[in-house]
């Protein structure tokens, strides 16, 4: 009997002693768990083993079937609801007003399709009914409208969550996988876009060749219907593919989130002794607020992303400094609005920014408090899922506020 063989039977009433066997030479003990087997056959953690390395996942349709000519429907379908009113319509007209309502609710309907809730759907219908009709009435690119027009694909984007979680969207923890989703969704979207770059190029080259310059109607169409119909495409792979067990997202935000920890704090460094003042120029305190939402986002899926059964260490450090760096970057934006609405009065920007700089006050606090209660071991993980996961609705709240009371407040202005 070899070594192996013997350490399976030694080891017979301690899991954890054989999950470590197993994974320090995997093949070495499925050939050992054979003898073991043959000494032992009655023993039910060998069979429970046997069991579990001969299971093989089953072979889906995920590339046949009618799902990915459901998906592949939909995608197309976006892509040309995108690009060909924009023909008739104007570009500078349709784009802004269509063209997210187009990609969220092309999105919830890959979701839809195969939902069984009924009142979703429903409401899916009255969603793109009421906002399709909203952005058609809506005058010219006024502050306001504008606002309207960026904030309108964030209460949309509630919709999605809904029609990703389908029953379970009421609970706060259930929550977390739909930013999950996200972030993997950004991921596979960005690798399609390169492939997509590539093929582009060599497109474009190749016509070259022959004298044919198909630049501009290439990137006015074939890019356009793309763009609008890959994330269909990618949440396919996420969903059907990948069988939502992905972790690229979190494995780049462990990465990534102490190189951004590293460029805010020093980018806060060279603010504090430069030249440019956020109280002052209007153009840098929008860098700044951007900033502020990008390291938010960061933050959040660092926090998401944390395996629930590790203990407090170094990343953990690491997300509550992020945490704390950000809050400090909002309270610089804050105080930076608070300022110029005393001394310039109200206007839709102001108002608008000031509102998200508020919510994302109060939520860096929670956040903030609620991991150093973690990681103090006063409150467990669930805690901090909760602090996210019951917070999304109140930007979702902001978000449908500024696209439809902003704009009658300031009359369209």
């Amino acid at each position: 009997m070899t070594p192996v063989a013997e350490r399976i039977l030694a080891n017979l009433e301690t899991p954890e002693a054989l999950e470590s066997l197993y994974h320090e030479a995997p093949e070495a003990f499925g050939k050992a768990l054979e003898e073991a087997l043959a000494t032992a056959p009655d023993v039910m953690s060998l069979r429970v083993w046997q069991a579990r390395l001969a299971y093989r996942e089953p072979a889906g349709d995920a590339w046949s079937g009618h799902r990915i000519w459901k998906s592949a429907a939909i995608g197309l379908a976006a892509g040309l609801l995108a690009r060909l009113p924009a023909v008739w319509l104007g570009e500078d007209w349709y784009y802004p007003r269509f063209a997210p309502l187009i990609v969220i609710m092309s999105l919830a309907l890959y979701f839809l399709a195969t939902s069984s809730t009924r009142k979703l759907k429903f409401v899916g219908g009255g969603v793109v009914l009421g906002a399709a009709s909203y952005v058609s009435l809506l005058p010219d690119y006024t502050d306001s409208v504008v606002m309207a027009l960026i904030h309108l694909p964030l209460a949309l984007w509630a919709y999605l969550g809904m029609s990703f979680l389908g029953d379970t969207w009421r609970d706060s923890s259930s929550r977390a996988h739909f930013v999950r989703y996200n972030g993997e969704l950004v991921v596979l979207y960005s690798l399609f876009a390169l492939g997509g770059m590539v093929l582009s190029a060599i497109t474009i080259g190749l016509f070259a060749l022959i004298d044919q310059d198909i630049g501009e109607w290439y990137f006015s169409n074939v890019i356009v219907i793309c763009a609008a119909g890959v994330p269909v495409a990618a949440t396919y792979v996420y969903d059907a593919v990948f069988l939502r067990r992905t972790a690229i997202a979190s494995m780049l935000a462990r990465i990534f989130a102490p190189l951004f920890l590293v460029m805010v704090v020093t980018y806060l460094g060279f603010t504090l002794y430069g030249e440019k003042n956020p109280f002052l120029d209007r153009e840098f305190l929008i860098t700044f607020n951007g900033l502020l939402v990008v390291v938010l986002g960061i933050s959040v899926f660092s926090v998401v992303a944390r395996d629930k059964e590790s203990k407090s260490g170094f990343m953990d450090y690491v997300n509550i400094a992020l945490i704390t760096v950000t809050l400090l970057i909002n309270t610089i934006a804050l105080s930076a609005i608070l300022y110029r609405l005393a001394s310039f009065g109200f206007t839709p920007n102001r108002v608008v920014v000031l509102g998200a700089n508020v919510l994302f006050f109060v939520h860096l606090t929670w956040m903030g408090m609620t991991y150093v209660s973690l990681v103090r071991q006063k409150s467990g993980f669930a805690a901090m899922v909760r602090v996210v996961g019951l917070y999304l609705p109140v930007y979702a709240a902001w978000a449908l506020i500024v696209a439809f009371l902003l704009p009658i407040v300031f009359w369209f202005e």
